[in-house]
């Protein structure tokens, strides 16, 4: 093939160019330290790299996103402590100020003392970073509360502020402030006991909180010093039918009655407090009995010539008792000894009316037996025997057998040396039809005025017109409350012992407190505020009417709300963690991706260097042979 001059001119020229493009791009990277400094440097290097410095540019972004957020956390957190430490202050002044040695100046002080630090917390409450209120919700340009002369609301709104801390990861930085301010720590009433008392058409299914009386065999035992009788009232519906089984059944000197306190069964014996031969066994010694396992004891001769063994395990009252041994003494040939009751001191006697008395003893029937102790005539005798003193109760009564508990569930089970019993306090439950004359122990309650304060609005309810109705009930009181148009609600509370009374917002304040000079309120368990910023205006109103009773009602809402802001600090805290780990996770990355990213477009200056040198060489080399290898021109044939 036939080379001309234009072959190797463009063969000279081409190679000269891609050594001048080498000797180019060796410089370029020597000078920028980049590796890859366009596209055409390293195409699959440029993406990698691109996604590297995208991820670089999130990660930063990030960064400032965790860096604002605990900002805004730290600073929600100051100021949950500063609210902590107040209300911590308020409490131990609350406290101070329930001491009765304080008199109406101290108080009235106090109660300014409580007002600034009421205004401190709303001032930590609308709190604002970077010129935004932090406890609002997303309404960050209003204060989250509002408070007047009469209550306190809560304007923010419950929506999250979330700050993406990692791709696809987000945390919320907001905290509510009704979280700790206006939501309830409590119900208002709940756990109060209005104590109602027994009525005679009272259903035995409504004591004792409304677990009723559980009959079983429907029988109690009534021991009194005239004998043991047994009450059958499995067919009683209601307290006077109780009352009129027990009062049938005849026993002398007995009335049984709803107690003069109302709140439990009351059994009366005038009988004189004497012993007779059908006081029961199970009365003697303080109500301890009589051991009857086994029962015995023995009777004998000093010399044992004569020996009597005494089982009274069948006995039941102290006739049995005497004639058992008078007829075994006489049987075993111990004429003219009997046994007898000395009515004067309560005790048995034992007498030997023969001319030449017998010297006998009285023993145990066997070790660590108590038979005969129990009957107070254990020892020796010459003629003549005074026991000891059987210290008889009046009464008692008891379950009719073993696993029975209605003379429990009726508030009987128990004894006494007098002549009256009082029942324990049966509970009855409180009804929606209950009698407001028969709360407090059949004693009612002064119903006055009350005002409850539900955020920005009140109400008087003017509950007097109550206390002249004897035939009103709870379901009348609820009502006028329920009507008020306050947006509260009143009822029952879970222990049906009392009213409870709510509000149907949780951004609101709640508050009840006395409208007049009365204590309407306080007596109906209802009084005070059931969250912290209502309290302290209860509390500061309390003070400043010198009425220690009040404050001390304010006093467990201080510890409930405590507890309610550790619980939002708590949370909050996580979050700074999580937003601090997050934060280390992100620096990590930083590093990790900037070293892969370094890896890919960073320069290896050394190897650099070394070409660089080498492509020179070769540049240089490249310009000397073109200059010999291309054909001389025109002008050198023309010279």
């Amino acid at each position: 093939m036939r080379v001309t001059n234009k072959m190797v001119t463009d063969t000279v020229v081409r190679n000269l160019s891609q050594t001048t493009k080498r000797y180019l791009q060796l410089q370029s990277a020597i000078s920028s330290g980049r590796r890859i400094n366009k596209p055409s440097d390293d195409p699959l290097g440029i993406t990698k790299d691109l996604n590297f410095r995208s991820r670089l540019s999130d990660i930063s972004q990030f960064n400032l996103n965790i860096t604002h957020s605990i900002s805004w956390m730290s600073y929600s957190d100051s100021a949950l402590d500063d609210i902590n430490g107040l209300i911590i202050e308020a409490k131990d002044l609350a406290v101070q100020l329930a001491n009765d040695t304080y008199d109406e100046n101290a108080r009235i002080a106090g109660a300014t003392q409580v007002g600034e630090m009421f205004n401190q917390i709303l001032d930590a409450v609308n709190s604002q970073y970077l010129n935004s209120y932090i406890f609002g919700g997303s309404k960050t340009n209003i204060p989250p509360i509002l408070a007047n002369d009469i209550g306190v609301i809560y304007q923010g709104d419950y929506q999250d502020i979330m700050m993406e801390t990692e791709r696809n990861s987000y945390l919320k930085i907001n905290t509510f402030a009704s979280e700790f301010t206006t939501r309830p720590v409590k119900v208002l009433g709940e756990g109060f006991d209005l104590n109602p008392g027994l009525q005679p058409n009272l259903w035995l299914s409504d004591l004792n909180g409304g677990q009723g009386v559980n009959m079983g065999a429907g029988q109690i035992v009534i021991n009194t010093l005239n004998g043991r009788f047994v009450a059958d009232i499995s067919a009683a519906k209601n307290i006077q039918q109780v009352l009129n089984t027990v009062n049938n059944l005849g026993i002398p000197n007995f009335t049984a009655s709803i107690s003069g306190g109302g709140s439990g069964l009351q059994i009366d014996d005038t009988s004189d407090h004497e012993l007779t031969v059908n006081t029961p066994l199970a009365l003697l010694n303080n109500g301890a009995g009589v051991s009857q396992e086994p029962g015995t004891f023995v009777v004998r001769t000093e010399d044992s010539s004569i020996v009597v063994n005494i089982d009274i395990s069948a006995d039941e009252n102290l006739g049995d008792v005497i004639n058992n041994i008078n007829l075994s003494l006489a049987g075993a040939g111990l004429n003219n000894v009997t046994v007898s009751i000395d009515t004067t001191g309560n005790r048995l006697i034992i007498d030997d009316s023969n001319p030449i008395p017998y010297s006998l003893v009285i023993e145990e029937g066997g070790p660590n037996q108590t038979t005969a102790a129990d009957l107070g005539i254990i020892g020796t005798m010459e003629g003549y025997l005074e026991g000891k003193e059987l210290e008889p109760l009046q009464i008692m009564i008891e379950e009719s057998a073993d696993g029975e508990t209605i003379a429990k569930d009726l508030g009987l089970l128990k004894g006494t040396e007098f002549e009256t019993l009082i029942g324990e306090d049966i509970n009855p439950e409180l009804k929606y039809f209950t009698k407001l004359s028969s709360l407090n122990s059949n004693a009612g309650i002064m119903l006055g005025v009350i005002r409850i304060t539900n955020g920005l609005d009140y109400v008087d309810i003017d509950l007097s017109g109550l206390q002249d109705d004897p035939n009103a009930t709870i379901l009348d009181l609820v009502d006028m409350i329920n009507r008020s148009g306050i947006y509260v609600k009143a009822s029952l509370n879970s222990d049906r012992t009392g009213i409870a009374v709510e509000s149907l917002y949780d951004d609101r304040s709640l508050m009840i407190t006395e409208a007049d000079s009365g204590s309407t309120a306080l007596s109906l368990g209802i009084f005070g505020s059931p969250d912290i910023l209502g309290n302290m205006l209860v509390l500061e109103k309390s003070l400043s009417r010198n009425n220690t009773e009040e404050i001390q009602a304010c006093l467990d809402v201080f510890d409930l709300a405590l507890d309610q802001l550790l619980t939002v600090r708590s949370s909050l805290g996580s979050r700074i963690i999580r937003a601090e780990t997050s934060q280390v996770r992100m620096l990590d990355q930083d590093l990790q991706v900037t070293d892969q990213l370094s890896q890919i477009e960073d320069a290896d200056m050394v190897r650099l260097i070394s070409e660089l040198a080498s492509a020179e060489a070769v540049y240089q080399s490249s310009l000397a042979t073109a200059a010999r290898v291309i054909q001389p021109s025109l002008m050198d044939f023309l010279r």
